[in-house]
C-alpha cells in the first residue's frame, strides 16, 4: 500500500531557553549523576542507548498523557491541482484544527467528515475550485472542492511528544526537562532491579508530572479570564 504523503513546512517557532538540559546529551549526563555509577556507554548497564529511548519516551509520554498548553503547532503545505485528500502532519495528535489558506487570505470551514461524505460522495469527480471546507478523516485531510491550482495552507493543531530529531528537546520547558529524567533515571534503575532508588524516582516522576498538569490547568483559567463557576449558587 503506497504512503499518503504530504509535505508540511512547520513554521517558525518559539522555543523555550535551552538552560542547563540543552539536548539530550545533556539529559544523558543528568541520568549519570543520579545513578552514580560513571559514564554510561554501549557496554554498561544499563546502556547510554536504553537511556535516551527512556528519555524520548518520557518526551512523549509528558506531551502525550496531560493537555499541556504549548503543544499548538503550526505548518503550512501547498495543495495540487485536482487533489483532495493530505497526509496531516506526522505529530498530529487529534484534536481541533484550523486551516487558513494563506492564498485567498481565509480560514476554511470545518466539515462533519460523515456528512461531507453522504454530500459529496465522489470528490475526484468534483469540479475543481477553491477549496471552502475541509474534514478531518483519521489522519487525513479531504478537502472540498478539489484545489484548480496552487493554494498554501497552514494547519493550527495539537501536536504529540514525537519529533524528527531526537535530540529536540527545548520546545519543552526546563522543568518538565527535569521530569524526564526522573523518569529516565526510574527506567534505569528498574533495569538495574534496585527496587527502591526505581520507585522514589518513579514518584518524583509521577507527583512532578501531576504538579505540572495542575500549574497548566492554572494557566489556561487565566486565558479565560478566570471566569470559574460561582461556588455560592452551586446546587
Amino acid at each position: 500500500m503506497a504512503e499518503l504523503a504530504t509535505t508540511w513546512t512547520a513554521q517558525t517557532n518559539v522555543y523555550f531557553n535551552q538552560g542547563t538540559l540543552a539536548n539530550i546529551a545533556a539529559c544523558v549526563t543528568q541520568v549519570e549523576n543520579n545513578l552514580g555509577r560513571g559514564t554510561l556507554s554501549a557496554s554498561t548497564t544499563p546502556t547510554d542507548t536504553e537511556v535516551e529511548n527512556w528519555l524520548q519516551r518520557g518526551r512523549e509520554e509528558a506531551s502525550e498523557s496531560f493537555g499541556f498548553t504549548w503543544r499548538r503547532h503550526y505548518a503550512y503545505a501547498d495543495t495540487a491541482a485536482g487533489t483532495y485528500r493530505y497526509a496531516m502532519p506526522k505529530d498530529y495528535a487529534g484534536g481541533d484544527t484550523v486551516i487558513r489558506d494563506l492564498t485567498q487570505n481565509k480560514v476554511l470551514s470545518q466539515a462533519n467528515p460523515i456528512a461531507m461524505s453522504g454530500n459529496y460522495p465522489d470528490p475526484a469527480g468534483a469540479d475543481n475550485s477553491v477549496p471552502t471546507y475541509y474534514a478531518i478523516k483519521d489522519r487525513e485531510l479531504w478537502l472540498q472542492a478539489p484545489a484548480d491550482g496552487t493554494y498554501r495552507l497552514e494547519i493550527e493543531y495539537t501536536a504529540s511528544g514525537d519529533e524528527a530529531t531526537a535530540d529536540d528537546f527545548t520546545y519543552i520547558p526546563q522543568l518538565i526537562r527535569f521530569r524526564i529524567c526522573d523518569f529516565a533515571t526510574y527506567r534505569a534503575f528498574m533495569r538495574l532491579q534496585q527496587w527502591n532508588a526505581a520507585q522514589m524516582y518513579k514518584g518524583e516522576w509521577v507527583g512532578g508530572i501531576q504538579q505540572s498538569k495542575g500549574d497548566d490547568s492554572r494557566q489556561k483559567w487565566a486565558a479565560w479570564g478566570f471566569r470559574a463557576r460561582n461556588w455560592h449558587n452551586a446546587k
